[in-house]
């Protein structure tokens, strides 16, 4: 599935977060599989755009879960973990 360059620009910007970590494993996941993702889970990761920092930086650190986002979290988590 191909995404236009409008979008991947839009998601770009709010991938912009008020935490650097956030910053990073949100454009981690839009980077390397947002493209490639099907429509449901796109759906999901723009949910995740719309949280806050404190409730999204909870999923992301492992502090919580929410099943419907862990697949999203997991990939950020393994291509984080890649780069170091």
């Amino acid at each position: 599935m191909s995404v236009d360059t409008a979008t991947l620009s839009r998601l770009r910007w709010r991938c912009r977060r008020g935490m650097r970590e956030l910053d990073e494993a949100m454009r981690a996941y839009l980077d390397n599989h947002y493209e490639q993702a099907s429509a449901e889970e796109r759906a999901c990761f723009e949910q995740l755009q719309e949280m806050q920092d404190p409730e999204l930086f909870k999923l992301i650190s492992g502090k919580a879960r929410e099943a419907r986002y862990q697949h999203i979290i997991d990939k950020m988590s393994a291509t984080m973990a890649s780069r170091t």
